[in-house]
């Protein structure tokens, strides 16, 4: 009895080894970046709409995701993003979209950074008139 215990308790454990170790082999630790989701931030009047993720992989982090335009509201949405780089600096950058029907994608490298925060408006083609909503967290270094 305890012989047969032991051997399908060793076959469990090889074919558990079988069926991980290829996975391990061909994805690789490079190839396994860490992945935060964030959003979604609406504008002040619900017209507009960001979300998506952000992903640490090397040479740092790339933030992505969609903005959204909702149809039938005038104008267009706009979506403004701020960090702070590990090496003390800033950075921003904005996005728009006047679409209305078709998300925007977008994906925006940021290097290593301690935080990251967005914030979504609504404007004009050319520029954000108000309507924003606060700044939010996107990702920060620690949670």
């Amino acid at each position: 009895m305890i012989l047969r215990t032991l051997a399908a308790g060793a076959v469990l454990v090889i074919a558990s080894a079988s069926f991980a170790v290829p996975a391990a082999a061909s994805t690789g630790a490079a190839a396994n970046p860490e992945i935060w989701s964030w959003g979604s931030i609406y504008s002040a009047d619900r017209a507009g709409k960001a979300k998506g993720r952000v992903v640490l992989d090397r040479p740092g982090f790339v933030v992505s995701g969609k903005l959204y335009d909702f149809p039938g509201r005038k104008g267009c949405s706009w979506l403004a993003f701020r960090w702070v780089k590990a090496s003390g600096g800033k950075g921003y950058k904005t996005y728009h979209s006047c679409s209305g029907t078709k998300p925007l994608s977008f994906a925006l490298k940021t290097g290593y950074m301690l935080s990251i925060e967005g914030k979504v408006c609504r404007g004009t083609a050319g520029k954000v008139t108000g309507k924003c909503s606060g700044w939010e967290g996107v990702w920060s270094q620690g949670g």
